[in-house]
């Protein structure tokens, strides 16, 4: 599906944004926990049981660049990913077996969510 002229991945949910900076560092924290044990081969095997290719994110496991700040209604992270820009992060989700790129930036991803204000007048 195409929102604002980006592609949404399917499945595509905001479930939770978190409110404070203590929500977001725990949630944080534990990512790199959530994803232990999980190797290039497992992600191959689930992409082929889900009939799905890996996003455009190679999988990785140093998160020291990745700031958790929301979760999917599944429970998925939505995450900025400060690894290529330190001050435009884009951001990604955990789509079941891949990271998958959202929006190149925030700016884009809210708004995915706004309502054109033409539509707003007309409802």
């Amino acid at each position: 599906m195409k929102v604002n002229g980006l592609e949404l991945p399917s499945g595509f949910e905001l479930g939770y944004t978190f409110q404070t900076k203590a929500e977001i560092q725990e949630e944080t924290d534990k990512l790199p926990e959530s994803f232990v044990g999980i190797s290039p081969e497992d992600i191959a095997k689930t992409c082929k049981i889900l009939g799905v290719q890996a996003g455009e994110i190679p999988y990785f496991w140093d998160f020291s660049k990745i700031v958790c700040f929301a979760i999917a209604g599944d429970g998925a992270p939505f995450c900025f990913d400060f690894r290529e820009n330190e001050t435009k992060p884009r951001i990604i989700w955990w789509a079941d077996a891949f990271w998958q790129r959202v929006a190149p930036s925030y700016p884009p991803f809210i708004r995915l969510f706004k309502i054109p204000a033409a539509k707003r007048k007309a409802r």
